[in-house]
């Protein structure tokens, strides 16, 4: 609110605080690019039956209803999802792996070449066991 024209000025001073800005919020979401943003949309009847199946397909691979059917319409292979167990046991191989993968950088290093051979036969063991589980 401004003062009327014939007061003088000093009697009604203009506060910064009597000056109306607005603030942009920035809470919230941070929008994504236009090029992630997914717009269109397709619509599936199914009876109870396949519903039934194609859920219990995406729950095996641990992923969302709409995520494993994205990736079955565009043909990637869908993978079940690992086990608490053979997780363990990945994670243990990956271990194994490590340690076999130091061995034999020492003994390469120290010129020990019949450890070293030794080491690397068991380190590719290890290696294809791990690619099994990878498939």
């Amino acid at each position: 609110m401004s003062p009327p024209s014939f007061f003088p000025p000093f009697l009604f001073p203009i506060k910064p605080t009597m000056i109306l800005t607005k603030r942009i919020s920035k809470r919230g979401r941070k929008s994504k690019p236009e090029w992630q943003r997914l717009r269109n949309e397709i619509k599936l009847h199914l009876d109870d039956g396949n519903y039934a199946v194609v859920k219990d397909m995406a729950r095996e691979a641990g992923l969302s209803l709409n995520k494993f059917i994205t990736r079955a319409v565009m043909g990637t292979t869908i993978r079940k999802a690992l086990t608490e167990e053979e997780y363990s046991m990945v994670r243990s191989l990956q271990g194994i792996a490590n340690n076999l993968n130091q061995l034999a950088r020492c003994a390469n290093g120290m010129g020990f070449d019949g450890v070293a051979s030794k080491v690397d036969s068991l380190l590719t063991i290890t290696l294809t066991l791990l690619s099994k589980f990878r498939m």
